[in-house]
């Protein structure tokens, strides 16, 4: 099966495909501050994500029909960077909302409070972004899969710190921190090694058993919303135990395996040379 994906060529449409998934992920992670910052009427810097989240898909959606034109691909850049200054910036102002006096406790300031890995998600989402439309072939492969590893460490400290508010009870509450952590440490192995076909199986394994992994969370959480009431309490769904938190490991286990798609350092250097041949040939049948 991997020699098989291996020798299909992903080139022409690899970037397409990650760039119009990180376009989800900006619309998706927009849908979930809308609903968390809706707690506390927008107040203050809250809806700086807000008009961010639309000014970034609309970069995705302009970078993949103008690819060519310098201007686009320029602005696109200027707001993937400003994204990851607004994932910065939102967890200092998480950070420092949660502080509210100096003598905060450390509960207070990382468990129940407001999540401070959670703004972050821009940054990465901005980088993945960034990396998918500059780089190619091997290099991109690693720096993606870097970037997920990253994303994957970040979804075990939210879960943790989500978690540690009912002090890891049920003990099941510890199974993303088991599985983010292997995701972790595979996909910086497979980053930097070179992988072979029986390492790749167990990295895709590991990407799927963090698939189902998400899919079991969500479960969990809206059974534990729905818990003990007549009819479904929208408050309850929105603020007490988030839908789409556990989701974070599916998307970035579909991450990892988009990263791991094949593509051809070689045959993009092919098709680049093709492309100048072609048009020195017309340039010279031109001047004949």
């Amino acid at each position: 099966m991997i020699n098989r994906l291996n020798r299909l060529n992903f080139v022409p449409y690899k970037t397409t495909i990650l760039l119009g998934f990180m376009g989800l992920n900006f619309l998706l992670t927009g849908v979930d501050v809308l609903i968390a910052h809706s707690q506390n009427d927008f107040f203050r810097w809250e809806v700086i994500p807000l008009i961010f989240t639309p000014l970034a898909v609309l970069a995705v959606l302009a970078q993949l029909v103008f690819n060519h034109s310098v201007v686009v691909k320029r602005t696109f850049q200027t707001v993937m960077w400003v994204g990851v200054v607004v994932g910065v910036v939102g967890t200092l102002f998480h950070l420092t909302g949660n502080a509210t006096s100096s003598h905060e406790s450390y509960n207070r300031l990382l468990v129940a409070g407001s999540p401070i890995a959670a703004p972050i998600a821009f940054a990465g989402i901005s980088c993945y972004a960034l990396a998918s439309a500059h780089y190619h072939g091997t290099t991109r492969r690693s720096k993606l899969l870097v970037l997920v590893g990253l994303g994957f460490l970040g979804a075990v400290m939210a879960a943790f710190l989500d978690h540690a508010r009912l002090g890891f009870v049920p003990t099941y509450t510890l199974i993303p921190l088991v599985s983010g952590t292997l995701a972790t440490l595979t996909c910086f192995y497979m980053a930097y090694g070179q992988a072979n076909p029986k390492e790749t199986y167990i990295c895709l394994s590991i990407l799927a058993l963090n698939l189902l992994v998400g899919i079991l969370g969500f479960g969990f959480h809206l059974i534990g919303d729905l818990a003990g009431t007549q009819t479904i309490v929208w408050a309850r769904i929105m603020y007490r135990n988030p839908l789409l938190g556990p989701l974070l490991f599916c998307n970035l286990a579909l991450l990892g395996g988009l990263s791991l798609l094949p593509e051809s350092e070689v045959r993009l250097e092919t098709i680049q040379d093709q492309k100048v041949n072609h048009f020195h040939h017309h340039l010279h049948n031109f001047s004949n």
